[in-house]
């Protein structure tokens, strides 16, 4: 039997949430949307799944099944003694790019911090196999971005994953290896250093699998899409036609982010996927810091300091909450908002119009606001 304090945890339920069988990626984060927590969802379960009736869901058998506490439980604990922390879906602390993808995990496990909602965060991911030149491209992108206010996103594997966190270590630039086993077992081993590095540097690994979680081959696409995800553009350096780079390219299409290739000789192996994307549109041609920059509409030097208003004196609470949030969180999707708040669209609309109106906030394409 698991103690009450374990059973008032809501963490608790988010993790036995994540792992209950028979539910798709899809519908684990429809479901909660819908109940705003996993908590909410097991109480649910508990009065015979009254909630769910109304509900197209091909899942709520699985949901009405057992749930793995105690397993959970025992994850608590181990997080607890290796200092492994979470966010969830509907925390404000959870990448709110990511949190747009349809198949965003519901929770993920972290080690470093979790100050990745900066105003730019770009992936980059290449061949484990690389050449000189992608050290070069590398190192030029990287100290050409620099100074913005930035994060950088990468796998953590051998090559160019691993070229690309030691880079922005040395570079000062806050980035996050997200990895394809648990956070008990950083793989490869031979990036525990860096990975401690990166913690230190102000960045950090994640993954959404718990501990003693096996370096099984169909983990490593699902661990693309939340590098693919949790980013506003992705940069390959160096593949071939097939890898994990393409794949992890083709998910940030899908996401509708923008994505780069490195172009290559065409006799080189190494280059034949980046060819690829560009020659199908799936990727831009990528030949400078600069050319970056301008066509993602960035600036070359940082101009989204944010400078500190007055606030209307007539300002409502709800609408100082929203402020608030969105000043921490910049750029911040409406959806996630409402969440936050637990609000309808219509309402947060209102608010958001009056923060608007008052010079306090400024909205971007695709629904994200941010601090004017």
């Amino acid at each position: 039997m698991l103690d009450v304090q374990a059973m008032n945890n809501s963490l608790l339920y988010d993790i036995a949430f994540s792992q209950i069988h028979g539910i798709n990626l899809y519908e684990r984060k429809k479901i909660i949307q819908i109940f705003g927590s996993a908590m909410s969802i097991y109480n649910a379960c508990q009065q015979d799944g009254k909630a769910f009736v109304d509900l197209e869901l091909k899942c709520i058998d699985s949901l009405m099944a057992a749930w793995p506490l105690k397993a959970a439980a025992e994850e608590l604990s181990t997080m607890q003694r290796l200092g492994i922390e979470a966010t969830c879906i509907n925390n404000a602390t959870y990448p709110n790019r990511l949190f747009q993808c349809e198949d965003a995990p519901t929770i993920l496990f972290v080690k470093g911090s979790k100050k990745w909602n900066l105003p730019y965060l770009i992936s980059i991911v290449g061949t484990r196999n690389h050449t000189l030149y992608a050290d070069k491209v590398i190192q030029e992108l990287l100290e050409g971005i620099q100074h913005l206010n930035l994060g950088v996103v990468s796998g953590l594997a051998l090559g160019i994953d691993g070229m690309v966190h030691e880079k922005s270590c040395a570079l000062k630039i806050p980035n996050w290896g997200v990895i394809a086993t648990g956070l008990d077992d950083i793989y490869p081993a031979q990036h525990q250093r860096l990975a401690n590095k990166m913690i230190e540097t102000g960045g950090g690994i994640l993954t959404e699998n718990i501990c003693d979680t096996a370096p099984l081959p169909y983990q490593f696409p699902k661990r693309n899409r939340i590098v693919a995800g949790m980013s506003d553009a992705t940069i390959v350096i160096e593949s071939q036609v097939k890898g994990g780079s393409m794949i992890t390219a083709g998910l940030a299409r899908g996401y509708d982010r923008e994505v780069f290739a490195v172009p290559g000789k065409i006799t080189d192996q190494k280059s034949t996927g980046c060819l690829a994307l560009v020659r199908s549109n799936t990727a831009q041609l990528y030949q400078s810091p600069t050319q970056l920059l301008e066509n993602l509409g960035w600036g070359l030097s940082d101009s989204k300091i944010p400078i500190q208003k007055p606030l209307p004196f007539d300002l409502s609470p709800i609408c100082k909450e929203i402020l608030e949030v969105i000043s921490k969180q910049s750029p911040i999707h409406q959806d996630q908002l409402a969440n936050l708040f637990n609000i309808n669209i219509g309402l947060l609309s209102t608010h958001l119009l009056t923060l608007e109106l008052n010079g306090l906030i400024q909205p971007h394409g695709g629904a994200f606001y941010s601090i004017r």
